[in-house]
């Protein structure tokens, strides 16, 4: 997959742009389904976007953390459910894969080149230790693209019989354990307005056994002696390789909005007015405010991913402040990424509350991602907190 000479960013970026007419042909169907339908999803997989993080050993891209993000900034800006699921599938790996043993790691990520993944970070299951691994209880809410998927992780504590077990630190034991989707009750709970096409219905999974090797503690780095997780990438902080690309698809949302709305205006003459609207100095006004939120916004998100990933290779470390730069960078985006929608929505005039018009989706799309906790107002706490030498709100930030 990664062995042609093109770079990888320019390989991904050309099948995106082959792959829009086929996005956007189904995305009412994604919306009123609320799934991503299977002509895309097949197309998604062949083309090697579920596994973008994947390691080389495993038959994936294992693109660097800015290819990543630019990625899913492309694919937003022609459907954002779309980009929400190869987001999240594709940041798997570094989530879950780095802390599974060899064969349990293959097994999931190598075994299938069409493997999709999907599953919950938060621990809301109870992993009880049975012979050889743990018997899984739970239901966790919002695992987007489940309906696709091959293979569900879920996160939960750990149990000796009744007794929860605990870390050396004294903290509660927490696992990730992978489970065939054929294993897992699919609830049908994802009735909303933004974000409609991942979904992120709510799972449940009962008494069903683990075994070891599909397994692994929770945020921990590569294993001392994995085979496939080695590189730098699975060395980066996970959370700003995963969880903060969450900026770079609400830019992509954006820049998709800031698109149609230039071409509405070529054509729109808006009601009252003997001009077209691309004449109108309000829509000029409008527009640069938005094109400037997103491009500003986009310049610093992607030069503080690449300051960290320069810094894991000279110094193999990201420091708490840059972390915190990241962070504080991709909630701005996604602020910034929905006052921009925000404004084109508006200048567009009654043109884009239209179904047919992509600018109510991008509306709806965008202030769902805003809603993400990766994106929550507390972030900015979080960030102020770590700039000043406090420890985050959420330790995971720093694993």
């Amino acid at each position: 997959m990664a062995t042609t000479d093109a770079r990888p960013l320019d390989r991904l970026l050309d099948a995106v742009h082959a792959l829009a007419p086929l996005i956007r042909a189904h995305a009412d169907e994604a919306e009123q389904h609320r799934r991503l339908p299977q002509p895309v999803v097949t197309a998604l997989a062949d083309a090697g976007f579920f596994r973008l993080y994947t390691p080389h050993t495993l038959g994936g891209w294992e693109v660097e953390p800015l290819t990543f993000y630019r990625v899913v900034e492309a694919l937003a800006r022609i459907d954002a459910s779309t980009a929400w699921c190869v987001w999240l599938a594709s940041g798997n790996p570094v989530y879950v894969g780095r802390s599974l043993p060899d064969p349990g790691a293959a097994a999931v990520f190598g075994q299938d080149p069409q493997v999709i993944t999907a599953g919950v970070v938060a621990p809301y299951g109870r992993a009880v230790v049975h012979d050889g691994g743990y018997v899984v209880s739970g239901r966790w809410s919002y695992a987007s693209g489940c309906q696709h998927s091959t293979w569900l992780f879920c996160c939960c504590t750990v149990y000796n019989g009744e007794q929860l077990r605990l870390t050396a630190h004294g903290d509660p034991e927490v696992r990730v354990l992978c489970v065939p989707t054929s294993q897992v009750t699919i609830l049908d709970t994802w009735e909303v307005s933004g974000l409609a096409g991942t979904g992120s219905h709510d799972v449940v999974i009962e008494q069903v056994f683990v075994p070891e090797v599909y397994s692994g503690l929770f945020g921990v780095g590569p294993l001392p002696h994995s085979t496939h997780f080695q590189g730098l990438l699975y060395r980066y902080p996970f959370i700003l390789a995963s969880a903060l690309p969450i900026g770079a698809l609400a830019l992509g949302v954006a820049q998709g909005a800031v698109e149609t709305v230039m071409e509405l205006a070529q054509t729109k003459q808006p009601a009252g007015a003997t001009t077209l609207l691309r004449e109108h100095a309000l829509f000029h006004v409008r527009l640069a405010e938005a094109v400037a939120l997103v491009r500003a916004a986009r310049a610093w998100l992607y030069a503080s991913v690449q300051q960290t990933w320069e810094a894991m290779g000279t110094r193999s470390e990201v420091t708490v402040t840059e972390r915190a730069d990241v962070l504080l960078a991709s909630a701005h985006a996604t602020r910034s990424a929905a006052a921009a929608v925000d404004l084109v929505y508006t200048t567009a005039g009654a043109t884009a509350n239209d179904r047919r018009s992509p600018l109510q989706r991008a509306l709806r799309d965008i202030h769902a991602v805003t809603q993400h906790i990766a994106t929550a107002p507390s972030q900015y706490e979080s960030a102020g907190r770590m700039l000043v030498g406090l420890p985050p709100l959420q330790s995971r930030i720093l694993l």
